[in-house]
This record gives structure tokens, C-alpha cells and sequence, in this order.
């Protein structure tokens, strides 16, 4: 049995409470086919880059499971036409592939959030050629 990563994009107007009673299913289904799950994690809720029809958002579920490769087919085939799911991708998964995304991140990102970044940026610091020193 191998490890597999299976991504599931969820219409937020059909589920309720970020889609927990729809991921029970989906955990029921997996199960059912012989898989056991390692980890399940909701994402909440995202908002596309590009719309995926007439959806501008989605909700994101990801799980980490042990199955047989005719298990991920039939998974595949039995959500492929639910009109619940928007979007679902089952990819190969390698311990410790995923680390980096799941840890909290460093004060990197907290720089960029602050609401005063545009007005403490210093002029002086930023490296440049005017026209006149050119000629």
C-alpha cells in the first residue's frame, strides 16, 4: 500500500460548517475501499485565482492516506460527478514532502502584513540612479 494526497475543493454554498459532515464522507468512502487515514485538515475557506466556473472561492480539504492504487480510481470515480466537490486531485505522497507548508511561518511574514509597511519604508536605504548623476 502506498501513500497518497488527496485534495478536495468543496462548494461553500452546498456544505455547512466548513464541510465537516461532507468530510466524514469522504473519510467513510476511503475507509470503505480498504484506505486508512493518516491526516485530515481542513484548509478553510480560499478564494480562487482563477474562478472555476461561476465559483470565485472554495472550501479546501486535504487528506493524507495509506490505500491501494484501484482504491484511489474508485475514490476518484465516485466523487468525480458529486456536485458538491468542485475540484479533487489525488497525488503520491513522500513523508515530510508537505513539512515547510504546515509550521508557522517566520517574522518574514508579519513584516509584510503590517498596516504602516508603505510609510516605514525608507527611501534612503533603496539603491539608485538619478538622471543627473548618469551623466
Amino acid at each position: 500500500m502506498k501513500k497518497y494526497e488527496a485534495v478536495f475543493i468543496l462548494d461553500p454554498r452546498r456544505v455547512e460548517n466548513n464541510g465537516e459532515a461532507f468530510s466524514t464522507g469522504i473519510e467513510d468512502a476511503i475507509r470503505s475501499l480498504g484506505g486508512t487515514i493518516t491526516r485530515n485538515l481542513c484548509l478553510e475557506k480560499r478564494v480562487f485565482a482563477r474562478p472555476i466556473g461561476k465559483h470565485k472561492a472554495g472550501i479546501y480539504w486535504d487528506y493524507v492516506m495509506e490505500c491501494g492504487p484501484d482504491a484511489v480510481a474508485a475514490l476518484q470515480d465516485k466523487f468525480h460527478l458529486n456536485q458538491t466537490v468542485l475540484r479533487m486531485a489525488v497525488f503520491e505522497y513522500e513523508d515530510g514532502q508537505d513539512d515547510d507548508v504546515f509550521k508557522p511561518r517566520d517574522g518574514h511574514d508579519r513584516l509584510v502584513r503590517e498596516e504602516s509597511f508603505q510609510d516605514s519604508f525608507d527611501r534612503e536605504e533603496r539603491p539608485f540612479r538619478s538622471y543627473r548623476e548618469e551623466r
